[in-house]
């Protein structure tokens, strides 16, 4: 029995060796009928006309429309096409239906999205118009705003400077800046 196996694996390996060598005979052929094939390279002499895939049909060129006799117009021979393939047309007919589809889609999408802006800008628009109040003073840089806020409540400089990740030296200078703002507050309010 294990004869008979080691000689089947044999007789398979010499198969192969066969269809290998078979192989390599074809390409040499070809090459020997193309000067130009061996020399851009073994991988690149693999047509595809080869393997036979599905025929391509024929290339004719068209016939030249003739001429009418006054020379004004042309006269075109409109002969039905026999050739169209209908599996094609409608494969490229349904192709066609879904792209429209997702165009569709994607342009509904859209109009929601467009008619959603329009109604915010009518509420922003019908909005009365509030005067900003500047929250800062004209000294002090926006990136401290919540620095003096916590100062205007009268927090000390330590805990300031560890919540709002400022130096200690920032802290002192926006309770300063508070200070001052509440000192001139309370001088504008006594007669």
């Amino acid at each position: 029995m294990r004869q008979l196996i080691w000689g089947l694996i044999a007789v398979l390996l010499l198969y192969g060796a066969w269809q290998f060598i078979s192989a390599l005979r074809i390409e040499r052929f070809r090459r020997s009928r193309d000067p130009l094939l061996g020399k851009r390279g073994m991988s690149a002499g693999l047509e595809d006309d080869l393997f036979g895939y599905a025929p391509l049909p024929a290339k004719t060129p068209p016939a030249p429309d003739p001429v009418s006799p006054n020379h004004s117009t042309v006269v075109r021979n409109v002969a039905p096409d026999n050739s169209f393939d209908p599996f094609a047309l409608e494969l490229e007919l349904q192709r066609l239906r879904r792209e429209i589809g997702s165009m569709r889609e994607s342009f509904e999408i859209q109009r929601q999205e467009m008619d959603a802006l329009r109604a915010d800008l009518e509420r922003l628009a019908a909005r009365p118009r509030e005067p900003r109040v500047m929250t800062t003073e004209p000294d002090v840089s926006p990136e401290y705003d919540e620095a003096l806020a916590l100062a205007r409540r009268g927090v000390m400089a330590d805990v300031i400077a560890t919540r709002c990740g400022i130096t200690r030296a920032e802290a002192d200078l926006v309770a300063s800046l508070a200070a001052r703002a509440r000192q001139r507050e309370t001088e504008g309010r006594l007669p």
